[in-house]
C-alpha cells in the first residue's frame, strides 16, 4: 500500500507515470502507522476510512486513484478544496463532484470513490479497464504534452534542446527599453493537477526566442584600447519587464563609467539579448552569446526557467554571467564554475516577514493564505513563515491552502477572519493578492498586513487602491532613493543623468553585480595590447570576490549563491509599505529594529 496516492506523487516520463514518495508506504499485513484514529495521507486524496482513522487497505489506494483521475480530467478535485477538516468530512459523507469527468470514463471513476471498499475495483481491475480505453497504436500521452515531457527530461538531463525554434533575427530600432513583440505565443491550455507537481501542456511546440540585440557604445572604444562585450541576457514581454529594465540600463550606465576611466586596459559595449522566457528561447540567446568571442561575460538571464536552462550552455563554454534578479538554487549543478547569483534567495525572504513582525512589535495571530497558482515559491515561503512564526517567535499561526486554478482565495481569507486572525499575509499572485486586500478592507480588518516579495514594485497600489494601503512587502530589493549614504546618492545622480529618471526596483542591485563583474574582469585583461583574457578566469576570480556596493556587500558561497551573514541579512533586507499608492521604503530591518529600541 502507497497510503498517499495524490498528484504531487506522480511525475510523468515518456514510457508512462511514476509513482513515488514511498515514505509511508507498508505492506498490507504491516499493523505499522495503522493505529486507530491516526490519519495518514492527503485530506481530498485520502479515502474515507483513512479519514475516520480507521486502517487503510489496498482498496484505499485504489480511491485516490479515483481522486487523482477524476482531477486530471476535470481539472478539479472530486470533493473540493479548503480546510482539512472540511475536506475530511466531505471525503465521509458527501457524493464526488464528477460533473467535468466525460461520460465514457465517469462509470470507472465513481465506482474507484466509493465509499465501501469492498465496492471498489481492484487495482488489476482499474488497469485492465484503463487499458481497454487505449486505442490500439496509440501513445499514453498526446503528442503534443509528450514532446514537452521529453524536451523537460532532456534539460533535467544536461542534454542538448529538444524543442524546435524560431528565431527573429532582426535587429531592434527602437527603444530598447520598450521593445515591440513581433512573435505571438502559442495558444496553450493547461491542466494543473494539485500540488502542483504535474502540469500538462498541450498546444503545439514552443516558439522560442526573439534576440533583439543593441550594441551600445557608451564612450566609444579608442583606437589603441581593445573593445569587448558585456552581454546583458534579459528577457521580453510585461512579466519581466521591470527586472528587465533594470538590467539593461544597470549595464549602459556600469559601462559607461568603466569607459570614462582614463586607466582603463579595454573599451567596452552593451549587447542586450531577450528571450521569450521559456527553456527554448534561453537556450539560443545564451548560444548566440557563447558564440561571440567578444563577449566576455553576461549579466543575467533575469527569470527563473531561463535562469536554470542557460547557465548549462554557458557553463560549457565557460563565460560566466550573474544574475541579480533570480533567486531559485537549481542552476549550480549544470554550472558549477561560470553561474553565479547576487540576488538573495527567495526561500529565505519569506522567515524575514517574521523578523519584521518581531522587531517591530506587531505578533499575534496570523493567518497565511498559501496560493499554489503562484508557483513553488511563494508555497516555500508561505510553508517557511508558517514554522518560523509558531517555531522560533512560539506564535500562532493558521493557514489556509489555496488550489490552482480554483476561486476558493476570497473563501479562504473570510475563514481566516472568522478564525480571529490579527495578522495576515498572503503569498499569492499578484490578482489574488488584490482581491485578498479588497476582502479584508470590506471587512474593516487593519491589522498588519504582507504581500510575497515578488511583488514589490509591482501595480499592487494602483490596482488594489484604497484596499491596498498599509500593506508590507519585505524584500532584499533597496530603493536607493531613499538611502542617505555617499554612495547612494552618487548612484542616484549618476542614473539620473544618463536615464533621465530615477533608478527603480532592483536598479541598484544589477547595477552593483555589473560592477563587480567589469571589475574582476578588469583584472584578467593584459595592461596594453597582448593575448585576449581567457574567459573560464573570470568564474575563478568572481568565486573569490567580494565588493561592496550602493546598499550592500556581495560576497558568494559554495553553490555562488548571494552569501551573507545574520547581521548582512538584516542590513540588507528592506521593508516596503503601500503609502498613498506607491511602495515607501520604511527602512532596513537593522534600521527598525534601532528605531524600536529607543
Amino acid at each position: 500500500m502507497h497510503r498517499d496516492v495524490k498528484p504531487a506523487n506522480v511525475l510523468l516520463a515518456p514510457d508512462g507515470p511514476r509513482l513515488i514518495d514511498f515514505g509511508i508506504a507498508r505492506a498490507v499485513d504491516d499493523t505499522t502507522l495503522t493505529a486507530s484514529g491516526l490519519v495518514v495521507g492527503t485530506p481530498g486524496f485520502l479515502s474515507p476510512e483513512q479519514a475516520r482513522g480507521e486502517p487503510a487497505t489496498a482498496a484505499s489506494d485504489v480511491f485516490a486513484l479515483g481522486c487523482v483521475l477524476a482531477y486530471a480530467m476535470s481539472g478539479r478535485p472530486p470533493f473540493g478544496s479548503g480546510e482539512p477538516d472540511a475536506l475530511l468530512y466531505r471525503t465521509v459523507h458527501d457524493d464526488p463532484g464528477l460533473d467535468g469527468v466525460e461520460a465514457a470514463s465517469r462509470e470507472l471513476v465513481a465506482r474507484c470513490l466509493g465509499k465501501d471498499p469492498q465496492g471498489r475495483p481492484t487495482a488489476v481491475e482499474t488497469a485492465r479497464q484503463l487499458a481497454e480505453d487505449v486505442p490500439d497504436g496509440a501513445s499514453w500521452l498526446p503528442d503534443p504534452v509528450a514532446r514537452m515531457v521529453a524536451a523537460r527530461s532532456a534539460e533535467s538531463l544536461a542534454l542538448p534542446g529538444i524543442e524546435p525554434t524560431v528565431v527573429n533575427e532582426g535587429t531592434s530600432s527602437g527603444d530598447a527599453d520598450t521593445p515591440q513583440d513581433p512573435v505571438r505565443r502559442p495558444a496553450r491550455r493547461r491542466l494543473l493537477l494539485a500540488g502542483g507537481a504535474l502540469l500538462l501542456t498541450a498546444g503545439g511546440a514552443t516558439t522560442a526566442a526573439v534576440l533583439a540585440s543593441r550594441d551600445d557604445g557608451a564612450g566609444g572604444s579608442g583606437p589603441e584600447l581593445p573593445s569587448y562585450v558585456l552581454g546583458v541576457h534579459s528577457t521580453r514581454g510585461a512579466p519581466a519587464a521591470l527586472f528587465s529594465r533594470a538590467c539593461e540600463r544597470a549595464a549602459r550606465l556600469a559601462v559607461a563609467q568603466h569607459n570614462a576611466d582614463p586607466r582603463r586596459a579595454c573599451d567596452l559595449t552593451v549587447r542586450v539579448a531577450r528571450d521569450r522566457g521559456d527553456a527554448g528561447s534561453a537556450r539560443e540567446v545564451a548560444r548566440a552569446f557563447t558564440a561571440d568571442r567578444d563577449v566576455v561575460a553576461v549579466l543575467g538571464p533575469v527569470t527563473e526557467i531561463p535562469m536554470r536552462t542557460a547557465a548549462n550552455v554557458y557553463g560549457e563554454a565557460g563565460l560566466t554571467h550573474v544574475s541579480s534578479t533570480t533567486g531559485q538554487q537549481d542552476y549550480f549543478l549544470l554550472s558549477p564554475k561560470s553561474s553565479f547569483q547576487s540576488g538573495a534567495p527567495h526561500s529565505a525572504l519569506g522567515t524575514w516577514i517574521a523578523l519584521h513582525a518581531l522587531v517591530t512589535k506587531q505578533l499575534g495571530r496570523i493567518g497565511v493564505v498559501i496560493d499554489r497558482s503562484g508557483g513553488t515559491t511563494v508555497q516555500e515561503q508561505g510553508t517557511l513563515l508558517v514554522r518560523q512564526w509558531r517555531d522560533t517567535l512560539g506564535g500562532e499561526a493558521v493557514p489556509r491552502v489555496v488550489a490552482e486554478e480554483t476561486d476558493d482565495a476570497p473563501a479562504a481569507v473570510r475563514s481566516l477572519l472568522t478564525a480571529g486572525v490579527d495578522a495576515f499575509a498572503c503569498f499569492g499572485t499578484l490578482d489574488g493578492t488584490v482581491r485578498a486586500a479588497r476582502e479584508l478592507a470590506a471587512a474593516g480588518f487593519d491589522g498588519p498586513r504582507w504581500m510575497q516579495h515578488l511583488l514589490y514594485g509591482s501595480a499592487f497600489p494602483r490596482q488594489a487602491g484604497a484596499a491596498g494601503e498599509g500593506w508590507y512587502v519585505v524584500t532584499a530589493a533597496v530603493d536607493a532613493n531613499a538611502l542617505e549614504t555617499e554612495r547612494a546618492r552618487a548612484f542616484t545622480t549618476a542614473w539620473r543623468r544618463l536615464h533621465g529618471s530615477a533608478p527603480g526596483p532592483y536598479a541598484a542591485e544589477a547595477y552593483d553585480t555589473a560592477r563587480m563583474l567589469l571589475a574582476e574582469f578588469a583584472r584578467t585583461v593584459p595592461a596594453r595590447g597582448g593575448r585576449r583574457p581567457a574567459r573560464t578566469a573570470l568564474g575563478g576570480r568572481m568565486a573569490k570576490a567580494t565588493y561592496t556596493g550602493v546598499s550592500r556587500g556581495y560576497a558568494f558561497g559554495d553553490f555562488h549563491e548571494y552569501h551573507s551573514d545574520n547581521q548582512g541579512w538584516s542590513d540588507s533586507t528592506f521593508v516596503h509599505q503601500v503609502r498613498d499608492g506607491r511602495f515607501v521604503q520604511r527602512g532596513s530591518l537593522t534600521d527598525l529594529q534601532r528605531a524600536t529600541e529607543v
